[in-house]
């Protein structure tokens, strides 16, 4: 059985906390700078809360920073444990953790809410650690709640994070836009949603340069032209249209 410590209350650790919940890993506790936010964290999964950062077990087998990239160095040096102390951040490499203890990388790729947990079963975990039975350690972790944990790299790791971003935060800021434009026209977004759904089923299974349509695709000029026009009173709109456009046509002229 593994022994596992929440350092954060937030949607990172909530979610690793849903993920484990029916495996044998044990939940030891929970603590958070926000007494208030880590006293729900700690009913919500039926787990212990430390209040003092200093009084938490030194035992447990793993240790998971749920906190802000920019709090991970500081608040690893804060611990003196026997575990190994994990930051799950996409990109920040390992040695910001401080060396004093063992260190790890737990990095899911996936776009995580505190209000809809994640299914990881099918999540790939990427995983790093400063020596090899550390890696075994997290890699049997990580066999607890998804198929698909990888060994990566730290410039693997960041190249995924990066792209990552392009491929899921990029798109979602589409749909926020497409989203406020249609309701500006008293349009209904939901009306997208079998054309997004198709569009996400498709790159399931085709390269998704196979899947790409549109004017742009096309280079029919014309069509452009007229949304370009359509758009003459959104300067924001305009410049993102643009220049996916010309990204799309020179990727499909090629």
């Amino acid at each position: 059985m593994l022994r596992i410590f929440f350092i954060g209350s937030g949607r990172l650790n909530q979610n690793l906390a849903h993920a484990f919940l029916n495996t044998d890993v044990e939940m030891v506790g929970v603590h958070s700078q926000t007494e208030q936010h880590a006293q729900v964290f700690s009913e919500k999964f039926g787990m212990p809360l430390f209040i003092d950062l200093t009084s938490i077990p030194a035992d447990c087998d793993v240790y998971f920073l749920g906190v802000s990239d920019n709090a991970i160095s500081e608040v690893s040096a804060l611990l003196n444990v026997k575990g190994v102390v994990v930051h799950c951040s996409g990109l920040l490499a390992i040695n910001v953790l401080d060396p004093k203890n063992h260190r790890g990388v737990f990095w899911p790729i996936q776009s995580l809410n505190k209000d809809l947990y994640a299914d990881f079963s099918q999540v790939p975990i990427c995983i790093e650690a400063s020596d090899e039975i550390n890696l075994r350690i997290l890699e049997s972790l990580a066999d607890r709640i998804t198929r698909k944990a990888r060994f990566i790299s730290t410039k693997q790791r960041q190249t995924l994070h990066l792209s990552a971003v392009m491929a899921n935060n990029f798109s979602n800021h589409l749909f926020v836009l497409a989203k406020d434009y249609l309701h500006q026209h008293n349009l209904n977004f939901q009306d997208l949603m079998p054309l997004i759904q198709e569009t996400f089923r498709k790159i399931t299974i085709m390269d998704p340069a196979l899947v790409q349509t549109g004017p742009a695709a096309r280079n029919d000029v014309n069509t452009m032209l007229l949304h370009e026009e359509m758009l003459r009173n959104n300067q924001e709109l305009l410049k993102i249209y643009k220049t996916m456009s010309e990204s799309i046509r020179i990727k499909h002229s090629t």
